[in-house]
């Protein structure tokens, strides 16, 4: 079965417009005020309003909120009353945001032509999805997938694929660069790419372990099948999300990344293009994970002039801020070993952000315990 991401190229894709000019509403404090957040697609149908148009927003969580757009719209981007439009949200370091529009069409009411608005469609499903893979994560909880092999016929080849899959995840322990390239192949975010170039694709991949066990469940009528479901659609949102920044300012690109000893670890890497007459733009790392042994943790590292290595943790455990404090010369050294130099570390007792938020570099190297 092929579905959502992997026909995403088939679909006729409507050019990525950026809204170049500050909308002078959407400051972080209106954007507080309406609940948005960074990667969030919001629906809004346009309005025709004396000197300007308005967006009023389609969602549940959002009745009788609105935004008014700049009085000359961007080159390009064309909205009329009654106008229905997808936009992405996008947190610029500044404190403004840019509203993404993902496709806008027309959209008479339902009272004008009798008929019922028509249901958003597989790709606009994934788009709607929300940014933390929250199904995939519980999925990939140590002892989930195994209660689910131990069900499974002996003899179904999908099960000998599960149980290899599962053997091959690497040890947070012994987690290497060498691995975690491993496992970002085997994430299959990839594959539709590599069979379109005519390749065969690499080792088993996490994406094609889930597709076959959920036909094969749902063949069975198994009640783990919605589960599955929900699973694969977290990884082809995140497909969709990363196709979309390819045509942006910036590169990104998220998976789960599973142990076989401890809960999976979200990872986001995100990367601005270079801009004229500009150097590279540092490369980002955001790590987050609910750990049986850790609590929850959060990582932010930004990549700077190819070796300056300059990090940020939050931990809810004072305990593990301890330890973190004390592995610092220890983890100065394997960066050095490895031709990297850290710049600053900085661990923050406390909860870290709902979603990943710009930062300045550093002045200079520090270690600050916060308690909060």
């Amino acid at each position: 079965m092929i579905t959502g991401a992997e026909t995403a190229h088939l679909t006729p894709k409507i050019p990525t417009i950026y809204l170049e000019g500050k909308l002078p509403l959407l400051l972080e404090r209106t954007a507080a005020e309406l609940g948005l957040k960074e990667g969030q697609v919001i629906q809004a149908m346009v309005e025709a309003r004396p000197e300007r148009l308005r967006l009023n927003l389609q969602d549940s969580v959002f009745t009788g909120k609105h935004i008014d757009l700049p009085k000359e719209l961007p080159p390009g981007l064309r909205l009329a009353a009654g106008d229905t439009a997808l936009f992405r949200v996008q947190l610029q370091s500044d404190g403004t945001i840019l509203l993404r529009p993902l496709q806008a069409q027309a959209a008479r009411p339902a009272a004008d032509t009798g008929l019922a608005p028509p249901l958003p469609n597989r790709l606009q499903q994934l788009l709607f999805r929300p940014p933390d893979m929250a199904s995939l994560a519980m999925l990939l909880s140590p002892g989930t997938l195994e209660n689910l092999l131990r069900g499974l016929n002996p003899a179904a080849p999908e099960r000998l694929n599960l149980h290899n899959w599962l053997r091959a995840r690497p040890s947070m322990a012994h987690l290497s660069p060498d691995k975690l390239q491993e496992w970002m192949a085997r994430s299959g975010w990839s594959n539709e790419h590599v069979l379109s170039q005519g390749q065969s694709p690499g080792p088993l991949d996490l994406k094609t372990t889930l597709r076959q066990l959920w036909l094969l469940l749902k063949d069975m009528d198994a009640p783990e099948t919605g589960r599955l479901q929900d699973a694969i659609d977290d990884i082809e949102s995140r497909q969709l999300t990363a196709a979309e920044s390819l045509t942006g300012r910036e590169v990104v690109f998220s998976m789960m990344l599973p142990f076989v000893d401890a809960e999976p670890v979200a990872m986001r890497f995100v990367r601005q293009r270079r801009q004229p007459g500009e150097g590279k733009a540092p490369f980002i790392i955001h790590l987050h994970t609910r750990n049986r042994d850790l609590g929850e943790v959060w990582l932010q590292t930004r990549i700077s002039n190819e070796t300056e290595v300059d990090m940020i943790m939050w931990a809810l455990r004072e305990d593990v801020v301890q330890r973190a404090k004390d592995m610092t010369v220890n983890l100065e050294n394997e960066l050095d070993s490895a031709g990297l130099r850290m710049t600053r570390l900085l661990v923050v007792h406390g909860a870290g952000p709902a979603e990943p938020i710009p930062w300045q570099a550093p002045q200079q190297g520090s270690l600050i315990d916060i308690q909060t």
